[in-house]
């Protein structure tokens, strides 16, 4: 018996890189309740709403970054197909893809360091006007030094960002989860004691900056500062041209990213807008849970991605299926198992009638919410698989999903309430996201692998 639970894991296809990065996602996802609580017990309901309404408005980061990421890790992959470590901080092989490696960290640093700086003057800017003209109902909410910390330190974690997606495209994925893991247990600690000390707003500033502190000194302890000085010091005579290869693939990435500002992060800014504060909380606190699941599932696809990138580099189509088949199973039977603990959890809240179940939003409607969380898994699923070629098939779904998500949050959140922004983001989500999804995904890898 003790031998059957041991097993599984492997049964799901649990890795050592997806075992740390889901390690890391259920170390916040569980973190996150108990902080749920200590939100609920330290802060007002209109301070609730301030904070996730925060998260919501700092994920216009999507429209700096524009999705180079991602586009790194994949980039540094297929260069690494002809590559290999001679030493813990050398990397030899073929010049010419040495150089191309090297030509796309000099990229990458002038990149984030311009937009850092960009993405901390349009913080401010953009945080200050917002919560100016819709919060000023609450004029007890102390938010304005919270947000400028807040503010440096998304802009100072977006600077260092691109050296940890170049690690993860030489497949140090499980290293990457395990520094990532540390940090995330040393930001629930700072942050459960500044909630129990009474910080308010500041738990968001401090989380900032501590998140940043700590991945700067784990990574500063360990070789790869110096594996990465080393690529970067590389003669370069052959690049990867930003305009020819980049740019053609980015800015397709780059509108299907901004079309998920519209699709996922859209509803507490316009809720608290339309609704107020509290309702934004509400939102915010269920969004969590929805965003927790979904972000612990998808580790199953993103710790993928240099192999992904790497088996497309050397035509194992073959592999690359069975790799799929073996994800989509997994991460969306481990979905489903967690929304039903949630919704059973939710359950008990409200039959006991405790406070805390105010905080979320009332069970039907979170369960509705809930249920876009497998389907989103699948879609992401078959999208990274698909951009692992270097392409972006997915731009006109995007664009058309985040344009109908975007009328249908800010028009129901305006004439109907909360209620009619979840129905109508699921409607979308299931009626016509997935069915146009399924056909890009058909078409497009016959067209590719032929």
């Amino acid at each position: 018996m003790l031998q059957y639970f041991k097993n599984i894991p492997s049964k799901l296809g649990v890795d050592k890189a997806i075992f740390y990065t889901s390690l890391t996602r259920i170390v916040q996802a569980s973190g996150g309740f108990v902080t749920l609580f200590l939100i609920a017990s330290f802060m007002t309901k209109e301070e609730q709403g301030f904070y996730y309404t925060f998260r919501s408005v700092l994920a216009i980061q999507i429209f700096f970054e524009l999705g180079l990421g991602g586009i790194i890790i994949q980039f540094v992959a297929h260069e690494m197909a002809h590559l290999s470590f001679t030493s813990v901080t050398q990397v030899g092989g073929k010049p010419e893809n040495l150089s191309r490696l090297a030509s796309l960290m000099h990229f990458s640093l002038k990149w984030y360091l311009l937009f850092a700086c960009m993405l901390f003057v349009v913080l401010q800017l953009a945080g200050y006007s917002f919560f100016n003209k819709y919060g000023a109902d609450n004029p007890t909410v102390i938010w304005q030094t919270p947000w400028f910390i807040v503010a440096l330190g998304s802009s100072l974690n977006l600077l260092i960002s691109p050296w940890m997606a170049v690690l993860q495209g030489m497949n140090k994925v499980k290293e990457m989860a395990r520094l990532a893991l540390i940090q995330q247990l040393v930001i629930l600690t700072i942050t459960w004691v500044s909630l129990m000390l009474g910080a308010k707003l500041y738990v968001a500033a401090i989380n900032s900056i501590t998140g940043f502190v700590a991945l700067v000194i784990l990574y500063g302890r360990t070789e790869y500062p110096r594996l990465l000085l080393n690529i970067y010091r590389q003669k370069i005579n052959e690049r990867i041209s930003y305009r020819h290869e980049i740019f053609p693939y980015q800015w397709r990435i780059a509108l299907s990213w901004i079309s998920g500002y519209f699709i996922f992060q859209l509803f507490n800014p316009v809720i608290f807008a339309s609704n107020g504060a509290v309702a934004a909380g509400q939102m915010g606190m269920t969004l969590v849970v929805l965003n927790s699941i979904l972000s612990f599932v998808v580790s199953w696809t993103s710790t993928k991605i240099p192999l992904w990138s790497s088996l497309v580099a050397k035509n194992d189509f073959g592999m690359l299926d069975r790799s799929l088949k073996t994800v989509l199973k997994n991460s969306t039977l481990v979905s489903i198992i967690l929304i039903l603990i949630f919704i059973v959890f939710l359950a008990a809240l409200e039959h006991f009638h405790l406070s805390l179940a105010d905080r979320f939003l009332p069970l039907w409607l979170s369960a509705i919410l809930l249920s876009t969380v497998p389907i989103n898994n699948v879609i992401n699923s078959w999208a990274t698989y698909l951009r692992c070629h270097k392409r972006e098939p997915f731009l006109v779904q995007a664009i058309v999903i985040g344009i109908l998500c975007a009328v249908s949050t800010i028009l129901a959140a305006k004439y109907i309430g909360v209620a009619g922004v979840v129905v109508g983001y699921t409607t979308i989500v299931v009626i016509i996201s997935l069915p146009l999804s399924f056909w890009i995904f058909t078409t497009k890898k016959k067209l590719y692998h032929a």
